[in-house]
């Protein structure tokens, strides 16, 4: 399991962004992809629930909601049942750069020999399992 968690993380240390694709895409750190991410999978998530979700300390989260406001990644709203609440969206154009970004993801994975690449696929929705089971 050890060498599964280690080959996983390698995995993406290879993917992640590098200083040449930052000619087209918006730089976020770690902290703020995970934070976009999650607002768009679940709009009208709040602060709370997303830090709950990725398992980031809710400073963070505030941190990294505030550079994505400036960047207009994502909008506030107010809570439809609760005043004192916001809930996030993320802007068209933070879904314009997350496709970017798995886009850049994608040609480096074309590097990787087709029948590896099938294998690894297959094995896609069992590490979706795993993370959902982790997230809890």
């Amino acid at each position: 399991m050890a060498d599964l968690a280690d080959t996983i993380l390698m995995i993406a240390k290879k993917l992640a962004l590098r200083g040449q694709d930052q000619r087209v895409i918006v730089p976020l750190t770690g902290t703020e992809v995970q934070v976009v991410r999650e607002v768009e999978r679940h709009p009208r998530s709040t602060p709370t629930e997303i830090a709950a979700a990725t398992g980031l300390r809710r400073s963070n989260v505030s941190a990294a909601i505030r550079t994505l406001e400036a960047q207009g990644m994502v909008t506030r709203v107010q809570a439809a049942d609760d005043a004192r609440s916001v809930e996030l969206i993320a802007t068209d154009f933070a879904v314009e750069n997350m496709e970017r970004i798995r886009a850049l993801w994608v040609s480096r994975l074309r590097a990787v020999p087709e029948a590896d690449l099938a294998a690894a696929t297959a094995a896609l929705g069992a590490l979706q399992a795993v993370e959902r089971h982790l997230a809890h």
